[in-house]
């Protein structure tokens, strides 16, 4: 039996207390803000599919750093990235969304406007970076003794 797995990518850009979120125009997510990312292309890898998706939807330029969670059904898997933010304003492509803004990181993880998913992805995020930073100090000190 041949299988067909549909694969995506996804950013969390993070940049100045704000995450870039977009406003869905279809699907379970319409009218919902969530994290800019979407389908593979054939042969692409995650990273590149983020990093793609994240220009095409908000004109965001990005880096796919670390993967930070993915989901998975049998028939999907999505990878999601935390990233480097390099260029450029938030603007909708008017397509598969209708607005792309940098939200307050505190406002998107409370807000009923993003959902859910996104604002657990970005709780876990802030979780991973506070543990990085401390793993960070304790390394810098042993270094330093």
């Amino acid at each position: 039996m041949e299988k067909n797995t549909m694969k995506s990518g996804s950013c969390i850009v993070i940049r100045d207390k704000q995450v870039l979120l977009v406003r869905h125009t279809y699907g379970a997510a319409k009218g919902k803000y969530l994290i800019p990312g979407g389908l593979s292309e054939n042969g692409e890898l995650p990273n590149r599919t983020a990093e793609r998706e994240v220009f095409e939807e908000t004109t965001v330029k990005v880096t796919a750093k670390r993967l930070v969670a993915v989901r998975f059904t049998p028939e999907e898997v999505w990878c999601i990235f935390d990233s480097e933010y390099i260029s450029g304003e938030p603007k909708s492509d008017f397509l598969e969304n209708d607005s792309a803004i940098f939200m307050d990181i505190e406002k998107a993880i409370e807000s009923e406007e993003v959902v859910e998913t996104t604002r657990v992805l970005i709780k876990s995020l802030l979780i991973l970076q506070r543990r990085s930073n401390v793993r960070n100090k304790i390394q810098k000190k042993a270094l330093q003794k």
